[in-house]
C-alpha cells in the first residue's frame, strides 16, 4: 500500500477526508495509478476498498457512474474541457453513490487560465465533490491552487531515507527538544544551534524532512517505523495540533529549501 492510500484510508476512518488532493510521483503513469486507487478507496461503501460493494464492483468494471477521469484533446487542458468535464458537471449530484470524484491526469498541463478556472471549484466544492490532481511536478501549479489541496506522496515504495551521521542526528534531536512550536524566532534559534553543532545546511534539511515524515505517519495513525521512535512522545505533541494544510506547507517549504 502506498503512503497516499494509507493516508486516505485513515482520514476516511476519522470522517475527515478533504475535497482536493494532489498526488505527485516521478512518473505520470504512477501518479495516475495512485489517483485511481484513491478514487476507488474514497468511493468504497465500506471506506476500505473492499472489492465487494457495488461501488468497488462498478469501478473494477470500468463503468463507475460517479468517477470521471478527465481527458484533453491536445497537450494542455483547455478551459472548455475543464468546464465541461468538471466545473459544470460537479454541480450535478452523484448519480448513484455518496461521492462524485474527478481525476486529472497530468494536472500540471493546465495553463494559468485553466488553473484559475479550476480554482473556484476546489475552493468551494459541493460536499460530495472530490478532486484528485495527478502530477509529476507540483511546482507547475499556481500557489493559489497548491494552497487549496493536500499534497500526497504518489510513490508505491517509500523513498530511501537520507544517510545522516548518527552524531548529526543526536545534535538535531537535542536542539529540536527545545522547540515546542515552529515560530520564526524559535526556528532561527534552532538553526543557529544546529550550525554550532557542525551540521551542514543539507543535513539540517534532511533532519527536518525525516521529522515531518514522522509527523505525517503519526497524524495518519500509520504503523510504519518512525525515523525518531525514541521521540514518539514529543512528536505526538507536535502532530496533534497540525492540520493537513500545515503539514503540506511544511513539505513545500522543505522542497523549496
Amino acid at each position: 500500500m502506498s503512503p497516499a492510500e494509507e493516508y486516505i484510508r485513515n482520514v476516511l476512518k476519522r470522517g475527515e477526508i478533504g475535497h482536493a488532493y494532489l498526488i505527485e510521483s516521478e512518473r505520470a503513469e504512477q501518479s495516475l495509478r495512485i489517483a485511481r486507487r484513491l478514487a476507488r478507496l474514497a468511493s468504497c461503501e465500506k471506506g476500505e476498498g473492499c472489492g465487494i460493494c457495488a461501488s468497488c464492483r462498478a469501478f473494477d468494471s470500468g463503468n463507475h457512474p460517479d468517477i470521471t477521469v478527465l481527458t484533453k484533446n491536445k497537450d494542455y487542458y483547455s478551459v472548455e474541457e475543464l468546464r465541461r468535464q468538471l466545473v459544470e458537471d460537479i454541480g450535478i449530484r452523484p448519480y448513484r453513490f455518496d461521492r462524485k470524484i474527478y481525476i486529472l491526469p497530468e494536472a500540471e498541463k493546465m495553463n494559468g487560465i485553466s488553473q484559475n478556472t479550476l480554482l473556484k471549484t476546489i475552493e468551494e466544492p459541493p460536499s460530495y465533490g472530490l478532486v484528485l490532481l495527478a502530477v509529476t511536478n507540483r511546482t507547475a501549479l499556481l500557489p493559489t491552487v497548491l494552497s487549496r489541496v493536500v499534497c500526497l506522496d504518489g510513490n508505491d515504495e517509500e523513498a530511501e531515507e537520507p544517510s545522516v551521521p548518527e552524531e548529526a542526528k543526536r545534535a538535531f534531536l537535542d536542539a529540536a527538544r527545545r522547540i515546542r512550536y515552529m515560530r520564526s524566532a524559535e526556528a532561527a534559534a534552532l538553526e543557529a544551534s544546529l550550525k554550532e553543532q557542525k551540521l551542514t545546511p543539507l543535513q539540517q534539511v534532511e533532519m527536518w524532512e525525516l521529522l515531518v515524515r514522522d509527523l505525517y505517519l503519526i497524524k495518519a495513525g500509520s504503523g510504519r517505523p518512525l525515523s525518531f521512535p525514541e521521540e514518539i512522545r514529543i512528536l505526538r505533541s507536535y502532530a496533534e495540533p497540525l492540520t493537513d494544510e500545515k503539514l503540506a506547507f511544511l513539505w513545500d517549504t522543505l522542497a523549496e529549501a
